[in-house]
């Protein structure tokens, strides 16, 4: 697959967009999405890049006092626990979902 398809790929991941629509974009057929590792790769880390600068948005709003922002943040803080208390032992399953990044 070309660097040019991949990028496409992480941008359109970025914005969250079906993987039909993903393809039509990048010139790919779905079963060439599919068959391709890197490129499955590439769409979650896009979803995983765009996650990362909401939060942060998230943060420097409700760090600024905006009260919405600070209730989704507190909520980020307690999905975190949830997910990852401090020092605990990793669990196969959740550490094989980002074996590959």
């Amino acid at each position: 697959m070309t660097a040019e398809a991949l990028e496409a790929i992480e941008n359109c991941g970025a914005a969250e967009m079906p993987i039909a629509e993903t393809c039509a974009i990048a010139e790919i057929s779905e079963a060439d999405y599919w068959a391709d590792e890197n490129a499955q790769k590439r769409y979650r880390i896009g979803q995983l890049k765009s996650k990362l600068e909401i939060r942060q948005a998230v943060i420097k709003m409700a760090k600024a006092g905006t009260p919405q922002m600070v209730k989704v943040y507190q909520d980020f803080v307690a999905e975190n626990e949830r997910d990852c208390p401090p020092m605990k032992e990793p669990e196969a399953e959740t550490t094989e979902e980002f074996a590959e990044i």
